[in-house]
């Protein structure tokens, strides 16, 4: 039986990887920077609508005066 060499498949070539396309290191990057940009924040906002030292919260009215 003769059997035509197209009908099989070439392994002998292996596809080659181009690597990590350059726009995903900006990605990366561009992400961290928002990352470590909202940890600021959060941290930066974080005092807002607390009363320290602890002498002064007993003192804090907490609900509004009864008329």
């Amino acid at each position: 039986m003769i059997i035509r060499d197209d009908e099989f498949m070439d392994f002998n070539k292996v596809p080659e990887s181009r690597g990590i396309p350059t726009a995903l290191y900006r990605v990366a990057v561009v992400g961290l920077l928002v990352i470590f940009a909202i940890g600021g924040a959060v941290c930066m906002m974080s005092g807002y609508g607390h009363h320290w030292p602890s002498d002064k919260t007993l003192r804090v009215q907490l609900n509004n005066p009864a008329p």
